[in-house]
């Protein structure tokens, strides 16, 4: 059985995670990056890895992790609320 489960983040993001348990006991998980604003939203779906996890808390970390580090490399620095650098 699948479990969906959402985590803010910050300006305006949020990490959607599906985590599964597999046929050997062990955990999957992929997270999807919502982005809304005032005049749509953006969905990102995550690379999907093959990694394992002996416990559905710790595959749902490792992804929301992943998720967290996109949303800091992807959002412009005046989004986080930070001053916009100027070249």
């Amino acid at each position: 059985m699948v479990q969906r489960k959402i985590f803010p983040a910050s300006a305006g993001y949020n990490v959607a995670v599906a985590s599964e348990r597999m046929q050997d006991g062990r955990w999957s998980a992929v997270a999807t990056v919502t982005h809304s604003t005032g005049t749509g939203q953006r969905v990102i779906d995550l690379p999907v890895t093959d990694e394992r996890f002996d416990t559905e808390e710790a595959a749902e970390r490792s992804v929301v992790k992943m998720a967290m580090e996109w949303i800091e490399r992807n959002t412009p620095p005046e989004e986080r609320g930070e001053p916009a650098k100027v070249a």
